[in-house]
C-alpha cells in the first residue's frame, strides 16, 4: 500500500506541477504589468516592485489553488483509467471510496491553506497595498524632477528648470486647464513643497499669474503664493482582522467577500466527488469528458456564488451544500456502484 500511495502522490503532483506552475507564471507577468502601470503615476525602484509582487501573491495562491487541485485530480484519475492502472488497483481491493478517502487528507491541506490565506493573509496585503499606494501617492507630489513633463500636483501640471540638493525648485510653470471656461497658468522663479498639517502645498516666490478666459485675460503679480493639492488622499486607517471582517455586518461589499472567500476556500472540498466521478472511467466504454466537467463544474460553481453571494448570504450556503449533496450522488451511481 505504501508503494501504490507513492505512485499516486507522484502522478498527482507531476500533474498538479505542470498546471499550476505556467498559470502562477503567466500570473505573474500580468501583475508586473499591473504594478508597472503604478510607475506611470509614482516612481517606484525594482525592491518596492517586489514588495508589491509579495503583496498581490496570496491572492495570486488563492484563486490558482482550488482550480488548479480540481484539475489536477480529475486529470490525475484520467491518467490512471487510460492506462488500466484504476482497474488493477480495483483488483487488489482499493475501491473508488478508498481513493476518495485517499485524496482527502490533501484536499483538507489545501482548503486549510485556501482558508489561511482568504481569512487572514489577503486582507493584511490588501491593506498593506492601500497603505503603499497612498504613501507614494503623497510622496510623489514631493518628488517633481526638472524637464519631465506631464506631473500632476492636484489640478495642476507642473514643469520646472531646475531643482538644488535642498529640494528647493528654480524656474516653474504650473499649468491648469480643469475649468472648461478658463486656464490658469503660474510663473514663479523659485519655490519648495511645505506640509502643513498634513497638507502638502507649493510655496511659489517672485512669479506671476495668468487667468485666460474667452474674451479676457488678468494678471497679477506676487512675491509669495502657496497653493495646495486640493486632490484627496484618503487617509488609511489599518484594521486587525477582527475589526475587517466584523465589518461584513454592516458592509454588504465585505460580506460578500466573505462568502465568496469561504465558497472558494471550499471548492477542492466540495469538487472531490466531482473529479472523481469524471476522471474514474473505463476507457473502453466510457468517453472521456473530463476537460468539459473542470470547465463547466469550474463555471457554474464560480458563476452561481458570485451572483447569490451579495444577494442572499444564506442562498450560498444552500447552494454549497447542494452542490456538495449533487456530486456526492454523482460519484455514488456513476462510480461507486459500477466499479
Amino acid at each position: 500500500m505504501r508503494n501504490i500511495s507513492g505512485y499516486l502522490i507522484r502522478s498527482f503532483s507531476a500533474l498538479f506541477f505542470s498546471i499550476f506552475l505556467p498559470i502562477i507564471a503567466i500570473g505573474s507577468l500580468i501583475l508586473f504589468v499591473r504594478i508597472a502601470k503604478i510607475t506611470e503615476v509614482t516612481q517606484m525602484s525594482f525592491s518596492e516592485m517586489l514588495l508589491m509582487y509579495s503583496y498581490f501573491l496570496p491572492t495570486i495562491l488563492f484563486y490558482t489553488l482550488p482550480i488548479t487541485f480540481f484539475a489536477a485530480l480529475t486529470l490525475t484519475m484520467v491518467k490512471l483509467s487510460n492506462d488500466f492502472e484504476n482497474i488493477v488497483l480495483f483488483s487488489f481491493g482499493i475501491s473508488p471510496h478508498k481513493l476518495l478517502r485517499f485524496f482527502a487528507p490533501v484536499t483538507f491541506m489545501i482548503v486549510g491553506l485556501l482558508l489561511l490565506l482568504s481569512l487572514a493573509l489577503i486582507p493584511i496585503t490588501k491593506q498593506l497595498i492601500k497603505s503603499f499606494i497612498s504613501y507614494k501617492s503623497v510622496h510623489a507630489v514631493l518628488n517633481v524632477e526638472p524637464s519631465q513633463f506631464g506631473q500632476k500636483f492636484g489640478d495642476w501640471l507642473v514643469f520646472l528648470e531646475s531643482k538644488d540638493d535642498e529640494g528647493r525648485l528654480h524656474n516653474i510653470v504650473l499649468y491648469n486647464a480643469s475649468n472648461p471656461k478658463e486656464e490658469q497658468i503660474l510663473i514663479a522663479k523659485s519655490g519648495s513643497f511645505v506640509n502643513e498639517n498634513g497638507i502638502i502645498g507649493l510655496q511659489l516666490e517672485r512669479g506671476e499669474a495668468y487667468r485666460i478666459q474667452h474674451d479676457a485675460m488678468d494678471q497679477i503679480n506676487f512675491k509669495t503664493m502657496k497653493i495646495y493639492d486640493t486632490s484627496t488622499h484618503e487617509p488609511f486607517t489599518y484594521r486587525n482582522l477582527t475589526e475587517y471582517w466584523f465589518m461584513a455586518i454592516t458592509d454588504s461589499k465585505r460580506l460578500k467577500d466573505f462568502i465568496v472567500f469561504i465558497a472558494v476556500s471550499l471548492f477542492p472540498l466540495i469538487t472531490l466527488f466531482y473529479a472523481m466521478s469524471y476522471g474514474i472511467l473505463h476507457p473502453r466504454y466510457h468517453k472521456n469528458h473530463s476537460y468539459l466537467a473542470i470547465f463547466s463544474v469550474t463555471i457554474i460553481y464560480y458563476g452561481i456564488i458570485s451572483a447569490i453571494a451579495k444577494i442572499s448570504p444564506m442562498g450560498s450556503m444552500a447552494f454549497l451544500a447542494l452542490f456538495l449533496v449533487t456530486g456526492a450522488l454523482l460519484f455514488y451511481i456513476t462510480v461507486q456502484k459500477r466499479f
